[in-house]
């Protein structure tokens, strides 16, 4: 294929992507860091225009091209690394970091850069390749979260475009300077646009895979969480209990429950309303995070009624958890226009070995029974029944 005919290709795709991110940003206006992409999109698509415009005549002006033109292109990674950093949630003010294209343009305008190619290759070549790393770095550091593989993707695309930016850059530089003879210009010129076309279609397939996969974990997000409390629910107790289950078998560890609930909560909405109520269970839910290590899982299993996962914990280490979240409860009342005075039963169930995870909640259930009948605003467990 001629670069007559990649510089074409490159138009079609950076202005398809550009279209197809514009659309998409406007349907989930919420992915800001999309406005980045579609920024990048529009450099891409500024420098393929230039490309072939160039090639439809010769009277074309240096300060198009081959100036604007090379700004163009440190200015779509500039964006692409911007948005990265937006969607990760970075500190920062990417905004200004924007504004380094005016002075990268101006550079482009200078004698030195007008003297040879190989000095506007310094000036250009350089920053992207910066660039690619840093977004490199920021990716590899959130490459253990659900969005890893996107993020991987990512990864293998920047150092690729790194790679074939130092190999290209290498060889002309060693032939402007004559350290080689091999005059292959045109056909390194040529593995450019090819490069490029490449580079185009592999980081905005990044970037889309990357919304639809945000898109598909915040669903799973909402159809996992109760929506008063935000914590993990019923729907998804089983998956993630059998998950533990297995993996306590694995390990050779010991698995405890507790299944706990708000004593006398029907006293509590008939007094002082439903949204008392809702008051109550979030400032139990808020107590019981406290008490919680950060690999602990806590589910809310009914109305008033909670179950905690503890890995790796042994029933008498789960009791003694049980009774610090009981205490906790019972000292700390809630202040909704007057005191409300609150407790919790707690049911405490533990194996070391596999059982069904219905079993599991069926013996912490039996035991939160019993501590009900026992008084409540106690913790009673399963095995000492």
């Amino acid at each position: 294929m001629d670069v007559l005919t990649l510089t074409y290709v490159n138009v079609f795709i950076a202005c398809t992507f550009t279209i197809l991110l514009a659309l998409q940003y406007k349907a989930e206006r919420q992915l800001r860091y999309q406005r980045y992409f579609i920024l990048a999109a529009i450099f891409m698509l500024l420098n393929a225009l230039i490309s072939a415009f160039s090639f439809t005549t010769h009277a074309v002006p240096y300060w198009l091209s081959p100036a604007l033109s090379n700004t163009s292109s440190v200015g779509a990674h500039l964006a692409l690394a911007c948005g990265i950093h937006r969607h990760l949630q970075l500190p920062g003010k990417r905004q200004w970091l924007l504004l380094a294209i005016v002075p990268l343009y101006l550079a482009q305008l200078s004698d030195f850069a007008a003297a040879t190619i190989a000095n506007r290759m310094l000036l250009a070549i350089p920053p992207v390749i910066m660039l690619n790393l840093w977004s490199i770095r920021m990716l590899s550091r959130h490459r253990d979260t659900e969005l890893g593989p996107v993020y991987l993707a990512f990864i293998g695309v920047f150092a690729f475009n790194i790679i074939q930016f130092i190999l290209r850059s290498a060889y002309m530089l060693a032939e402007h300077y004559q350290l080689v003879q091999t005059h292959y210009s045109a056909l390194i010129h040529s593995v450019g646009y090819f490069s490029l076309t490449a580079f185009a279609i592999l980081v905005f397939g990044c970037v889309i895979m990357l919304s639809h996969s945000q898109q598909r974990l915040a669903l799973l997000h909402i159809s996992e969480r109760d929506a008063l409390t935000g914590l993990l629910n019923r729907r998804s107790l089983s998956p993630r209990l059998l998950a533990e289950l297995n993996r306590t078998e694995r390990n050779h560890t010991t698995l405890s429950i507790l299944m706990f609930d708000i004593d006398y909560f029907k006293q509590v909405n008939d007094t002082f309303g439903h949204r008392a109520g809702d008051k109550a269970i979030q400032h139990v839910v808020d107590i019981a995070n406290q008490q919680l290590r950060d690999y602990d899982l806590l589910f809310r299993y009914g109305g008033e009624e909670f179950l905690i996962c503890l890995p790796d914990t042994s029933e008498d280490t789960a009791l003694l958890i049980a009774n610090r979240l009981k205490n906790a409860i019972e000292a700390n009342p809630l202040t909704a226009g007057q005191l409300i005075q609150m407790t919790v039963s707690i049911g405490v169930s533990s194996t070391h070995q596999f059982t069904e995870p219905d079993t599991l909640i069926e013996q912490a259930d039996t035991a939160l029974y019993q501590a009900k009948q026992s008084g409540r605003n106690a913790v009673v467990s399963f095995h000492q029944l």
